[in-house]
């Protein structure tokens, strides 16, 4: 078994420049992060991408379908891809935020209508499962969120949440490359480039 991941975070929406926690809120792309997506595709234009699977938020949507309409590559989304859900911080200034003051460490404590980082890891590990049984031998483009991703990559490097959410970075439209060689392991050759 062998396959081949192409990780990456949409464009830069008007959300994240207001430095609001988009979480599950949708949010329009800004004219840079087009750019940023047309930097990305050509970055992949040497690769052969068999599916992009994305998030299923509009700024991933919008992200999957222009690197599916320059090389004609399928696209299927999953809710399990979404980016970490902050309940009633959704939208809100991350600035102003507080979370040392909700209950729990700091991989437990949510929102109460949110989601904590172990039920965003638990959401990459079932996603991880499926890529498994349904996707073999090919090379996959993944389009996701900046919080999803770093605990999505951080699992299958070994790391922990916090070292995830605070070693890893994941920019806009930043490519990370990692091949899997069974279920146990892998070999990263890229991250955040």
């Amino acid at each position: 078994m062998s396959l081949k991941l192409l990780i990456t975070r949409h464009g830069e929406t008007l959300g994240n420049v207001k430095g609001m926690l988009m979480g599950v809120e949708d949010g329009n792309i800004t004219k840079r992060g087009f750019k940023q997506i047309h930097k990305l595709i050509n970055k992949m234009k040497r690769e052969e991408v068999d599916i992009i699977l994305s998030s299923d938020m509009y700024r991933c949507q919008v992200t999957a379908k222009e690197i599916s309409g320059k090389y004609n590559i399928p696209v299927e989304y999953s809710i399990l891809l979404r980016e970490k859900n902050n309940g009633d911080w959704t939208g809100k200034c991350y600035r102003e935020m507080c979370w040392d003051d909700l209950e729990g460490d700091f991989e437990t404590r949510h929102r109460p209508d949110g989601e904590s980082l172990i039920e965003v890891r638990e959401r990459g590990i079932k996603f991880y499962s499926e890529l498994l049984t349904k996707h073999t031998d090919k090379c996959i483009a993944i389009v996701s969120h900046s919080t999803f991703l770093k605990v999505f990559i951080g699992q299958l490097l070994g790391m922990s949440i916090y070292d995830s959410i605070f070693k890893l970075r994941m920019d806009y439209c930043s490519l990370s490359k990692i091949e899997i060689i069974n279920k146990n392991e892998c070999i990263v050759t890229a991250i955040n480039n």
